[in-house]
């Protein structure tokens, strides 16, 4: 009889050994936090649970990028034992649907590492589809018009206070509420342009009520459209110092419609512009010349025309020089 109970002793003590193992455990592996604001972090925490019958060592927590954690209460845990493990969210940057993830490793045998999950429906409180408007080819004495929807995000009423573009008298706001959401319409007089500006960027600032969320701030992109074509559209000389130098220029109206053409002036004291009539025309062809007493050197001037086209008071043209 001693023989045979020597023999399963080893057995008993392998089964032991076996049985006493850490198991890891949670109340749940996933958290929805639901629809939140991009402006305030969210916390949940899970709680960790040894169901095993040997310690259990948590030995580390790898977070997902965008969620961070707070040390567990307890890094090993007594059979039947539990701890809280806290994931935070900063919801700053996202919109939309997001998922997030947290890995837990442990001296479970079985399950070395276990994957915790939240997601969450980042709501902007004012929504736009886009946050740039275009005003292009307008001519100067027209008006374009274009709108911009602030779209409500959370259910509540977005209420305008102001509508401000320091610096561009050219544009004419107004807004209106359509349900909860706010409309603002922007009217770009071409007239208001300042003579000799052709394009811009400006920056439109819409302010309104909601506290948790920064004025709105809107790029706007616009050019006037060329009735006057200069062809080419820049002289340039890459010539020897000491002769004179001519090209011709062609100034033509974009529609056909005869213009008056003059010089006011240009940046280049060596420059002049020989064959311009006083009678008006659908064109203009001029020569530019760079008199003989321009020194080496390289310069970048500009010629300066006015004309009688209330669409294109002005038109300038640059003229450059690379004398050797």
């Amino acid at each position: 009889m001693r023989i045979p109970l020597l023999l399963a002793l080893p057995a008993i003590l392998l089964s032991a050994q076996e049985a006493a193992q850490p198991a890891i455990g949670f109340d749940t592996m996933h958290f929805d936090f639901g629809k939140i604001s991009p402006d305030k972090k969210v916390s949940h925490k899970f709680k960790v649970l040894n169901k095993g019958n040997a310690v259990l060592n948590l030995t580390g927590v790898n977070p997902s990028c965008g969620c961070t954690y707070t040390a567990p209460g307890k890094w090993s845990l007594m059979p039947g034992e539990s701890t809280d493990l806290e994931a935070t969210f900063n919801p700053t940057g996202y919109r939309g649907p997001v998922r997030k993830s947290l890995v837990v490793i442990s001296n479970d045998p079985k399950n070395p590492s276990q994957t915790l999950t939240f997601e969450a429906d980042v709501i902007q409180e004012i929504n736009l589809k886009s946050n740039s408007v275009f005003f292009l080819d307008v001519p100067r004495t027209k008006l374009m018009n274009s709108s911009v929807r602030l779209e409500s995000g959370n259910g509540e009423k977005v209420e305008i206070t102001g509508i401000k573009a320091p610096g561009a008298p050219y544009f004419r706001f107004s807004f209106k509420n359509e349900g909860k959401d706010a409309v603002v319409d922007i009217a770009f007089d071409g007239k208001l342009v300042p003579s000799g500006q052709q394009r811009g960027v400006d920056t439109i600032t819409v302010l309104h009520t909601n506290p948790r969320v920064p004025p709105i701030m809107l790029t706007a992109q616009w050019e006037l459209k060329a009735a006057i074509v200069a062809s080419p559209d820049k002289v340039i000389w890459q010539e020897q110092a000491g002769k004179e130098l001519r090209a011709k220029l062609l100034l033509r109206s974009a529609n056909g419609k005869p213009f008056v053409l003059k010089l006011e002036g240009c940046t280049n004291p060596n420059v002049r512009v020989e064959g311009l009539g006083k009678q008006a025309a659908a064109q203009h062809e001029v020569s530019v010349v760079l008199g003989k007493e321009a020194k080496p050197g390289t310069t970048n001037d500009w010629l300066t025309f006015s004309s009688d086209d209330p669409d294109q008071p002005q038109l300038l043209v640059r003229i450059a020089a690379i004398l050797s």
